[in-house]
């Protein structure tokens, strides 16, 4: 986990800690799941790739892959 620099609430750092909750909250089958899968795949560090983008972002990109 880090700190999110905006609200300095513990967010998730790396892909895989997304994808945890991605699945938790949507389920295996969700977009987001399948979509972090794909950049887990791709990613020279796989799961403990570290995310860059701040985690309103992240959530603006997840959440509605885990609703439709």
């Amino acid at each position: 986990m880090r700190k999110d620099p905006y609200s300095d609430e513990e967010v998730p750092e790396t892909l895989g800690e997304y994808r945890k909750l991605c699945a938790a909250f949507g389920g295996e089958d969700c977009r987001a799941v399948a979509f972090l899968d794909k950049k887990i795949a791709s990613s020279p560090n796989g799961e403990a790739e570290v995310v860059l983008a701040a985690d309103s972002q992240m959530r603006a990109i997840l959440m509605p892959m885990m609703v439709s």
